[in-house]
């Protein structure tokens, strides 16, 4: 009778095991999203507000970094970088300078590694409103000018909006250790996760939305990057794990996402429209 519990629960355990392995073997499933809510409207520090509204920036200022300096359309972009040597901006407050007329954006997280970029009367602004260790996460901002020469914010993509639009369109599946991409069904690529001190995947292996960023180039491209949950620890792993691009489109009314693609297919090469 003991025999045959034990050749009983043997038999349970290879079933459990082939049932595991089906379950992670079916795909393809689409990828789980980390941010929770849209960030919404950030608040600067109350020093950042007082400070940006009352000083004209002038090349030179330590406060300030200069991170768009476009003569031809008399147009500049500057980043508050701090409030004084005691005080840091905490990474909030831009100015747009257009035809020497200032526009301050105090509540914009700018981050460590803003970028900006003109175009005609057009100008796109991506700054960083949650970085850390693994996590790089921008937001884009397109701005136009009225007669009087002020910038005015007429499109953004919050982080988490674009997060829901990828989950929605991007799918994987898992054999063994490889895992294949796909965008609107069609397969993008292969890759095999390496990492061995882990454990096995977790249940819901593939997640976005720790490392979104945006290229201003030809059109405005979207490049994000997966990351792997195992069930030892809870953080994502992004060794081995591909980066993809995706057009984007945007004006006041939303924006649209086509060719999801891996990077380095088809990448843009000329300013964004």
């Amino acid at each position: 009778m003991k025999k045959t519990l034990i050749y009983l629960a043997a038999i349970l355990l290879a079933l459990g095991a082939v049932t595991g392995c089906e379950k992670m073997n079916k795909g393809p499933r689409p990828v789980k999203g980390t941010l929770e809510q849209k960030l919404g409207e950030d608040r600067a520090p109350h020093a950042v507000s007082v400070l940006i509204k009352k000083t004209e920036k002038t090349p030179g200022d330590e406060r300030f970094e200069c991170i768009l300096d476009d003569k031809d359309n008399e147009m500049s972009v500057y980043a508050l970088m701090k409030c004084n040597d005691s005080i840091s901006s905490e990474g909030y407050g831009i100015t747009v300078a257009k035809d020497g007329v200032e526009t301050d954006f105090t509540n914009i997280r700018h981050g460590n590694s803003p970028k900006a970029l003109c175009n005609r009367a057009k100008l796109w602004f991506v700054g960083t409103p949650m970085e850390g260790t693994g996590v790089h996460v921008e937001q884009p901002y397109l701005m136009l000018f009225d007669k009087e020469r002020r910038a005015h914010i007429v499109a953004s993509i919050d982080p988490f909006d674009m997060q829901q639009e990828l989950c929605k369109r991007v799918s994987y599946s898992i054999e063994g250790k490889d895992i294949t991409f796909y965008a609107d069904g069609n397969k993008l690529t292969t890759v095999t996760s390496t990492t061995e001190d882990m454990g096995e995947f977790y249940d819901d292996p593939v997640w976005i939305g720790e490392q979104i960023s945006y290229l201003l180039s030809k059109k405005l491209t979207v490049i994000f990057t997966p990351g792997v949950s195992f069930v030892t620890g809870k953080v994502l792993i992004y060794d081995d794990m591909p980066s993809f691009a995706a057009t984007v489109e945007l004006n006041k009314d939303g924006f649209t996402l086509s060719d999801i693609r891996l990077v380095g297919e088809n990448m843009p090469d000329k300013p964004a429209e």
